[in-house]
């Protein structure tokens, strides 16, 4: 057996009560990792709804406060709420020495920097001397953002990407060579939930065909979308029911409340409160949404989805054909087709054969290719190059 590391890995979040697919995934490596026999400690801006997880793991939870970099945002525009936040990210932030100063004191023997907002983190582990990996789970479009990014990228050990459309801008700035290419892992639940108790815990009627769309209620998540082809669905297969579950800024969860209240239909959609853990939804649901109107990297939803058998409705985007095979584990259209994603509803709900076909292809295709031992071979041997093992 190859001798242990000594990690730290650093989080670039502290969200609560409903942690991203980014802090999830970042979990779930820190367990993988300690499980294999590795030294862990992870490092949050703060306390955190995993914590307590991770800490009945036997990993070492830190609170460091330090700011993101919070220009990411698919499409932040010249705007002054973005201006402002690139303002106050680069002020001087005394976080970034703390940081420093506990890598050095746990004196791991490579840093894991989770996300590309975690500029301080990447910063800080370059002040203490200790060679890094950037995980890096946004697309970001050519431009000036872009090769700023690039810029701070090159300090890093090592890049991963974790999907090739992630890995193909990174490529584009020239760092190909300290690119490596890791999908996300995920976990099937060895027991799912009973689909009846699951809908009676979430006020959902046993009958019907449910839709979900599961994660972070944000514009660019196609919430909007969402509903308006909910809505064109409901026209052909007046039995469907929608589920939107997560957690989102006021402002947007408010406009989907507003576009919800001009439907004539409007009992059939359910709003519901964000929630730690996915597996009551997923046994809830019959079809599984992801309506990102933006490149979405790899996200965590569809591989949960896949992982509990559900078939998957999404827009073609960003890292999602590389995950939904069309036709096989689900339905894909193209981006911004509202009146294409209504049809896949549609079909989905017509044809209880074709729900079970897809959710069991993709459950297969989620042990084959996103599993967490697989994820955890390709991170592990990552984290040995940049230690110089």
């Amino acid at each position: 057996m190859s001798e242990g590391l000594g990690l730290a890995l650093l989080s670039h979040l502290a969200s609560s009560p409903a942690p991203t697919g980014a802090e999830e995934s970042l979990a779930l490596l820190a367990e993988g990792l300690r499980s294999r026999g590795h030294r862990v400690d992870v490092v949050a801006p703060g306390p955190w709804a995993l914590e307590e997880r991770l800490r009945d793991r036997g990993i070492r939870v830190h609170h460091v406060a330090v700011r993101p970099a919070w220009i990411v945002d698919p499409d932040p525009g010249v705007t002054p709420a973005a201006a402002a936040r690139f303002l106050r990210f680069a002020l001087p932030d005394p976080g970034e020495a703390k940081l420093a100063s506990l890598l050095r004191s746990l004196a791991p023997d490579v840093v894991h920097v989770n996300c590309l907002p975690h500029v301080r983190g990447a910063s800080a582990a370059a002040r203490a001397g200790l060679p890094f990996v950037w995980h890096v789970r946004e697309i970001l479009p050519a431009g000036t953002r872009r090769a700023w990014f690039a810029r701070k990228l090159q300090a890093a050990t090592n890049v991963v990407a974790v999907s090739e459309a992630t890995g193909r801008w990174i490529r584009d700035e020239g760092l190909d060579e300290k690119l490596a290419i890791v999908p996300n892992g995920v976990v099937a639940d060895v027991a799912p939930p009973d689909r009846n108790a699951s809908r009676a815990a979430l006020g959902l009627p046993h009958d019907g065909c449910v839709v979900g769309l599961f994660g972070q209620i944000l514009l660019h998540k196609g919430v909007l979308e969402f509903v308006r082809a909910g809505a064109l669905a409901l026209e052909e297969e007046p039995g469907l029911r929608f589920v939107l579950a997560g957690a989102g800024p006021e402002d947007v969860l408010r406009l989907v409340r507003e576009e919800i209240e001009t439907l004539h239909n409007r009992e059939r959609f359910h709003l519901l409160p964000p929630r730690s853990g996915s597996a009551a939804l997923h046994a809830a649901a019959d079809v599984v949404c992801l309506a990102s109107t933006a490149p979405d990297p790899l996200p965590r939803s569809v591989l949960e989805a896949m992982a509990a058998g559900r078939p998957v409705a999404a827009f073609r985007t960003g890292g999602v054909p590389e995950m939904v095979v069309d036709g096989e584990t689900g339905i894909l259209v193209e981006p911004k087709d509202v009146a294409g994603l209504a049809r896949a509803f549609v079909r989905l709900a017509r044809d209880p054969a074709l729900r079970e076909r897809a959710g069991e292809a993709g459950c297969r295709r989620a042990a084959a290719v996103f599993s967490m031992d697989l994820h955890l071979d390709r991170m592990e041997a990552v984290l040995r190059k940049a230690a110089g093992r």
